[in-house]
């Protein structure tokens, strides 16, 4: 007997049954139903294009795991695909390899840094938004969210939102992407310059974009300059057309320099005669005799070194779609010649050798350049950073040092900084606190590494040599602009919540309303958007002190852009207050001026000057609101931003912030309190620009602790062009608090001799009729550091010390210092100061000093004494 036989179950076909949770964009638009294939079957039946938005990070995880989504989760996906159209083409842009970090330290615990940078966890999505500007020829060329551009537009509808419209918000020019031209109509002459001019535009093309390129070496091109001029027609074309694109780069870089010698301006008078721009017909010339562009497929290192010149020609002149594309082609011909892989120069001579890897490294830092500057993907892969960058170049460079090398070395560290950011932060369009402080602890691993000439503080200091200021302006400027890129997006976040309080509303209009709970908005996050706006005034500052010097160019693309970025922190500092210890109306007063000076032949710097202007405009016109101060950057959290930054919270990378160091209490420190006789500081003169915060290590082995333990802490408390002081070259209180649980006890022998010490120096120092006694705790050839006061040996000392009683009849000082066994010799100290002026008036002022003894016992006496004066809290 059989049973009754089972019903079969009948199937629906997958066009009937199917349904997805991620509709392609033409189904959402017009509502229809899709089943989730690419490309659907709607799309394949209307013959219409078929696209998705691509999954949310955190989504697309949760999907590969057996677990099952809460509703919450499925109202996120259905947020994120109802976002913005900016947010959906942005989107749409394919995205570059993910890096690798083998051998570069892990930027995590896991060494994953994409576990840091995804999850809706530990990551928040970016406020900022990719953009498509018109270029005036019909085409929306694409900039993505790293462009100071899009930042820019950013700050455009927020300013317009808080204030309403202004000229910034509705400048006709904000949905174009202003580009130069090249307007030569002459055909090209093949002329050569005489040789004068030719070794002073050479020599312009080396000085000007050294720390950038290295694409020629210099004594070698030398001599083949004098062959060519010895016999101009038995030279290979190439070899002409890369020395004619010397000559437009150089040309473009000096002839509007304010450093010339009455030589060189007759140099520039003779090749400026006549209606046509020189420097372009210098360009048309090498085009005509080689054009890299015709014979691509075909290219050498020569077509290499060609399309690398064309890229900083078109840069000059403002065609930056055109940079991208020309150098674009350099990339790829580099990557046939197998320039990427250090073991594929084994084949070749040293010197050769030495030439591969610097034109490598140019077109890596140019990369990350070019790709910051549009927001677009990276030509080159991580992996294929240089590999040797990180570790010693005396082998590439033969055994010679030279600072074009060692710069050219510093700015390609700098780059995979700015790369590793780019990758994990701007092409995932999500950042995190764990992931920004694992990336800050990096740059301070590059400037433990930085040779000493290229320290941002030497920048001030005189030299008879442009380039030397001219490699620590491009270096430290690339460095600055990594810190701005990496702290940006809390910067932006912190601007929307602090719009949002003051409007009552949820702020931007199109922007997410922000959430204390949010990860950049949280307690943690805090840490970051003064630091951002700290590395804008100190790009401001270096660039100023480069112009005072005389050896700043008006065509460097590179300064202008860094300097303009730069400058749009500054002023979204001055339109909601995030760090208020900086003098932030005297720095964008400053950019201003900069840009104004610029702009005078730049063409893009005038119009940089023109949206500044704009800003400054509106910024002035805010209302200010007595009841809602902006909020104050305290002490503890100005020391805290530079212990995230440049060290404090240990070399793994961990996602602690440090306490206060003074806050861990008196046990765990080595200090003495005193309060002394009279007592003062220098006046608020004492403060002015150009002041240089330089370290001093008196030996290698001070050198090598104090650079290997973080080094700036109170950047907040001190003053310098902009009333502070730059982040690497201060006091190394992290140096000192690092070390706690090792602390003297306050009652050792020693202690109390610095104590007496200290106690005795005070008291000749407020005394105003000891003038003669006060050199005498300094060494004969001690250095003393008031403010931007500096003297070196005793004699200067005395008169520094004279004229700071000019305008004070009194002055008592208070103090307390550190000390670390690990650095015997050196005491950092703390106090105010108070002070009576000729004139009936008192006032106080915070200060702290590093000093830095010599002998011991009663022969002690300080080597090197440095103050820092807060002249701003008096």
């Amino acid at each position: 007997m059989t049973g009754p036989l089972p019903v079969p179950r009948l199937t629906p076909s997958d066009s009937a049954r199917r349904r997805t949770k991620r509709a392609c964009l033409n189904c959402q638009r017009k509502k229809l139903k899709c089943n989730g294939l690419q490309p659907c079957a709607t799309c394949v039946s209307r013959n219409s294009t078929c696209a998705y938005i691509p999954p949310p990070a955190d989504m697309s995880r949760a999907r590969a795991r057996p677990t099952s989504s809460s509703p919450r989760q499925g109202t996120a996906t259905n947020d994120a695909n109802a976002s913005s159209a900016a947010s959906i083409l942005a989107n749409l842009v394919p995205r570059p390899v993910e890096p690798t970090y083998q051998g570069r330290g892990q930027l995590n615990g896991d060494g994953n840094p994409k576990a840091t940078s995804r999850g809706s966890s530990e990551g928040e999505r970016l406020n900022e938004q990719s953009r498509l500007l018109n270029d005036g020829k019909g085409r929306l060329l694409y900039l993505g969210d790293s462009a100071s551009l899009s930042f820019l537009d950013t700050i455009r509808r927020l300013v317009e939102n808080t204030l309403g419209p202004s000229d910034f918000t509705t400048d006709p020019h904000r949905h174009k992407l202003v580009e130069g031209s090249i307007t030569v109509a002459k055909k090209p002459t093949h002329v050569l310059p005489d040789r004068e001019a030719a070794e002073f535009l050479i020599d312009s093309f080396f000085s000007n974009t050294i720390g950038i390129l290295y694409v020629l070496d210099r004594e070698a091109c030398a001599r083949e300059v004098a062959q060519i001029y010895e016999n101009p027609l038995g030279v290979d074309q190439s070899r002409l057309s890369i020395l004619n694109l010397l000559f437009a780069v150089g040309l473009q870089m000096t002839r509007s320099s304010a450093a010339h010698s009455f030589r060189e301006s007759q140099i520039l008078k003779r090749l400026d005669a006549g209606p046509v721009d020189r420097a372009e017909l210098f360009y048309l010339n090498a085009t005509h005799l080689n054009d890299p562009i015709s014979g691509f497929e075909d290219g050498d290192i020569t077509s290499i070194q060609a399309l690398l010149l064309i890229t900083v020609f078109m840069l000059t002149v403002a065609k930056r779609n055109a940079a991208w594309a020309f150098f674009g082609m350099a990339v790829r011909s580099a990557y046939a010649l197998g320039l990427h892989r250090r073991e594929a120069d084994l084949g070749f001579a040293p010197a050769e050798q030495r030439i591969r890897r610097n034109i490598w490294k140019s077109l890596y830092v140019m990369d990350c350049f070019i790709s910051a500057m549009l927001g677009r993907p990276n030509g080159i892969n991580s992996r294929d950073a240089p590999q040797s960058s990180f570790a010693s170049d005396e082998d590439d460079a033969g055994g010679e040092k030279s600072i074009e090398a060692d710069a050219l070395t510093a700015s390609t560290r700098a780059s995979q900084l700015i790369s590793d950011i780019l990758s994990c932060v701007y092409a995932e369009r999500k950042i995190s606190v764990k992931l920004a402080h694992n990336l800050s602890s990096r740059f301070h691993a590059w400037k433990a590494c930085l040779p000493p000439i290229l320290h941002w503080q030497n920048i001030s200091l005189p030299n008879e040599d442009p380039r030397t200021t001219l490699a620590q302006l491009h270096v430290n400027l690339s460095y600055f602009h990594g810190i701005i890129l990496l702290t940006r997006p809390f910067l932006l976040q912190k601007l929307i919540s602090l719009t949002r309080a003051s409007k009552g509303d949820g702020g931007m209009i199109g922007q997410p309303k922000t959430d204390d709970r949010d990860e950049t908005n949280s307690a943690r996050a805090e840490v970051f958007p003064p630091a951002c706006v700290r590395s804008a005034v100190y790009s401001i500052d270096a660039v100023q002190s480069a112009l005072l010097k005389r050896a700043l160019p008006r065509r460097d693309p590179f300064v202008i852009y860094w300097l303009f970025s730069a400058a749009l922190i500054v002023f979204s500092n001055g339109f909601a207050t995030v760090c208020n210890d900086v003098d932030t109306a005297r720095a964008m007063q400053t950019a201003l001026n900069l840009h104004q000076y610029l702009g005078e032949v730049d063409p893009l710097a005038r119009r940089y000057n023109q949206i500044l202007v704009a800003f400054h405009a509106a910024i002035s016109r805010k209302e200010m609101v007595a009841a809602n101060d902006p909020p104050a950057t305290t002490r503890g959290g100005s020391e805290n931003i530079f212990n995230a930054f440049f060290g404090g919270f240990g070399a793994a990378g961990g996602t602690s912030m440090p306490t206060h160091p003074l806050s861990a209490g008196p046990a765990s420190l080595d200090h003495r309190r005193r309060s002394s006789n009279p007592a003062s500081s220098t006046n608020a003169s004492a403060i002015q620009a150009g002041a240089d915060w330089q370290p001093y290590f008196p030996s290698s082995s001070l050198r090598s602790n104090s650079m290997a333990s973080a080094s700036v802490t109170t950047a907040g408390m001190m003053g310098s062009v902009t009333g502070i002081s730059p982040p690497d070259y201060c006091l190394d209180f992290d140096a000192f608090f690092n070390n706690t649980n090792t602390m003297t006890s306050t009652h050792t022998p020693q202690h109390e001799t610095i104590d007496d010490w200290f106690k005795a120096f005070y008291a000749v120092s407020d005394d105003g009729t000891a003038h003669e006694s006060y050199p005498s705790f300094f060494t004969e050839d001690a250095k003393l550091m008031m403010g931007d006061k500096v003297a070196v040996g005793r004699q200067e000392i005395l008169n520094v010390r004279t004229e700071m009683w000019t305008a004070i009849v009194s002055r008592h000082h208070t103090f307390e210092y550190f000390t670390n066994p690990q650095l015997p010799n050196t005491v950092l100290l703390q106090g105010t100061v108070t002070y009576g002026f000729k004139n009936g008036k008192e006032g106080d002022m915070e200060w702290v000093a590093k000093a830095i003894f010599e002998g011991e016992g009663k022969s002690r006496r300080l080597g090197f004494y440095q103050v820092f004066l807060n002249a701003g809290k008096r």
